[in-house]
C-alpha cells in the first residue's frame, strides 16, 4: 500500500463517526488490514446469501443496495455515496449477506475483513455503540422507504427522492438547484418502486410545467418549493 492509498483510507475512516474517535494505532492497524478494489458500473460487489466477510467503505463512486426475486424483479433499498460504510450487519453477526450490492459508475471500495475488525469491537464499547447507531439508522431508513411506498403516490415519492438527492445543494434555500444525475431512470424508478417508463412520464409532465429541465445528465430543479409542496400535501 502506498502513502496515497493509506491517506485516502485514513481520510474516509476518520470522516466517519464510527471510527473518528478510535486511537491512532487502532486506525493504522485497521487500514493495514484493509484492501482496495475498483468496480465497473453495475458490477456486483456481493450478492444476497454470500458470506459476510467484512465491512466496506466507498472511496470513490456510489453503491446501490438492492434485493431481487427469482423472476428478476428488484427493489432498491438504498443508494450510498462516497465516504459511506456498508456491510455492517454481516460484520457483526458473521452470517450471510442480507441484500445485494452493486457499483454505480466506476467505484473504488476498501474492504475491512471481519476477522480483523471484530477483535477491536470486543475491546471498545464506544465502537460497538457507534456501530449500533449505524444499524439503527439503516432500520429507520428502510422503514421510511416502506412507508413512502405504502402511503405516498408516485409523484410525491419521486419529488421526495429528488429533494433528498439535492439536500446538500438546497441547504434550506428555495432557489434553482442543478443535480448531476448519477442514477439512470431505471435505477431511480427502482428506488421509488416504479418503472423507468413511469419515471420518464412524470419527468415529462414536470418539464412541461416548468418544474424541472433535463440536459446531458443534469437535472435542474427550477422550483424546489413546489416539489416540497407535492410531498407535504400527499
Amino acid at each position: 500500500m502506498n502513502d496515497d492509498d493509506r491517506a485516502k483510507r485514513r481520510a474516509l475512516l476518520t470522516r466517519h463517526f464510527l471510527l473518528r474517535d478510535v486511537p491512532e494505532k487502532v486506525l493504522d492497524d485497521l487500514i493495514g488490514f484493509s484492501t482496495t478494489r475498483r468496480y465497473a458500473d453495475d458490477e456486483v460487489i456481493f450478492a444476497k446469501g454470500d458470506d459476510g466477510d467484512g465491512l466496506y467503505g466507498i472511496l470513490e463512486g456510489q453503491v446501490r443496495i438492492f434485493s431481487g426475486d427469482a423472476e428478476g424483479r428488484e427493489i432498491t433499498l438504498n443508494i450510498l455515496d462516497t465516504g459511506e460504510l456498508f456491510g455492517e450487519i454481516a460484520l457483526i453477526d458473521g452470517k450471510s449477506r442480507s441484500a445485494d450490492a452493486a457499483a454505480i459508475g466506476t467505484t473504488t471500495l476498501f474492504h475491512m475483513p471481519r476477522r480483523h475488525f471484530v477483535p477491536y469491537l470486543r475491546q471498545s464499547p464506544d465502537l460497538c455503540f457507534s456501530l449500533l447507531e449505524i444499524l439503527c439508522a439503516r432500520v429507520r431508513w428502510t422503514s421510511s422507504v416502506i412507508e413512502d411506498r405504502a402511503f405516498l403516490g408516485l409523484e410525491a415519492r419521486l419529488a421526495k427522492w429528488l429533494l433528498n438527492l439535492a439536500n446538500d445543494e438546497l441547504a434550506g434555500r428555495n432557489n434553482v438547484v442543478r443535480l448531476r444525475m448519477k442514477l439512470s431512470q431505471r435505477e431511480l424508478g427502482a428506488l421509488v418502486g416504479t418503472s423507468r417508463e413511469a419515471v420518464n412520464k412524470q419527468f415529462a409532465l414536470w418539464r412541461d410545467n416548468g418544474l424541472i429541465s433535463i440536459e446531458r445528465g443534469m437535472i435542474t430543479l427550477h422550483s424546489p418549493d413546489q416539489l416540497r409542496a407535492l410531498v407535504d400535501l400527499a
